[in-house]
């Protein structure tokens, strides 16, 4: 049984309460058994900021990369802040956290604790892999070892199969998940995402989701209002989904937030193609409109007025 300020700020993690669960008071001086994956989720918050705050996951982080023997799941985090600090060296982190992910390859099934701690290593190398382009191996890290019944991995994974526009497969993982925690938020979301991508009766549990996470007294969040506005604007509730965006530029980082700019931009929003391209240039939707371009200026150059 996870203790109640653990559970709490997992919560706030799930349901996309990112600036909340990210100032969550902790102690460098905690030793409980819940102080580390308390720390992780805060530093995840932390780097889930937009723009990430980097320098406070890293304090977060400090006192468990310290220790004789650093816990791998706290050096799967630092890894990805050091990621997300600068371009240069992103190799080099890719491949110290695909070793970590080896030391789990390599050993004999572990104890319930060190399952939990190779699924926090399985969704950040995941993560990693995502954003390097490198889908193959992510899907690979996602279905393997401890992953196979990490709700953590299989939402991952859903969404990355969605990405995919294999939602077929996505269907199947849900389902698999749902036989490991049917009551969690994560299964819900996992839900809400495919209906997001399914359309017709799906939709409408989507946006029942996305509403009761609203209606939460920190619910309206970046992430949240994007995706409330989302599945008003799929239900052709335009004016709804103008006001979620609206509202979600006056929270912290909503004019940074990829997928706040990427709804207004499928709104027709004036500039916010400019802005998404800006922002969040390697966003999904803001590479597609980048190539889509190019697409058309090629096409567009083969054609003249004659004189």
């Amino acid at each position: 049984m996870e203790a109640d300020s653990l559970y709490h700020v997992k919560q706030l993690f799930y349901q996309a309460c990112i600036t909340e669960a990210s100032s969550q008071p902790h102690s460098p001086s905690d030793s409980s058994a819940d102080a580390l994956p308390r720390a992780l989720y805060i530093a995840r918050a932390n780097l889930a900021l937009s723009p990430p705050s980097i320098s406070a996951a890293q304090a977060v982080l400090k006192p468990f990369l310290a220790e004789s023997a650093p816990s791998p799941a706290a050096k799967a985090v630092a890894a990805l802040a050091t990621y997300l600090t600068s371009e240069s060296g992103r190799a080099g982190v890719v491949d110290e956290v695909r070793d970590l992910v080896l030391e789990y390859e390599t050993e004999e099934e572990g104890s319930e604790e060190r399952k939990i701690e190779e699924g926090v290593v399985r969704v950040m190398a995941g993560t990693l892999f995502i954003l390097e382009g490198e889908k193959e191996e992510a899907v690979a890290t996602l279905t393997e070892g401890s992953a196979k019944t990490d709700l953590e991995c299989l939402a991952l994974l859903v969404q990355l199969l969605l990405s995919l526009d294999r939602r077929d497969l996505a269907q199947s993982t849900y389902q698999s998940a749902k036989k490991i925690g049917n009551d969690s938020t994560l299964i819900q979301a996992m839900e809400a995402w495919i209906g997001l991508k399914t359309g017709a009766r799906p939709l409408h549990q989507s946006y029942y989701y996305f509403e009761e996470l609203y209606q939460l007294p920190s619910g309206r969040t970046g992430p949240v209002l994007a995706g409330h506005a989302a599945a008003h604007l799929l239900l052709t509730h335009v004016e709804e989904a103008k006001a979620d965006i609206q509202e979600a530029l006056q929270r912290d980082g909503g004019d940074k937030d990829g997928d706040v700019l990427a709804v207004g931009t499928s709104l027709g929003l004036e500039g916010y193609a400019s802005k998404l391209s800006a922002a969040a240039p390697s966003h999904p939707f803001a590479l597609d409109l980048a190539a889509k371009s190019s697409l058309f200026d090629e096409a567009a150059g083969k054609f003249g007025i004659a004189a």
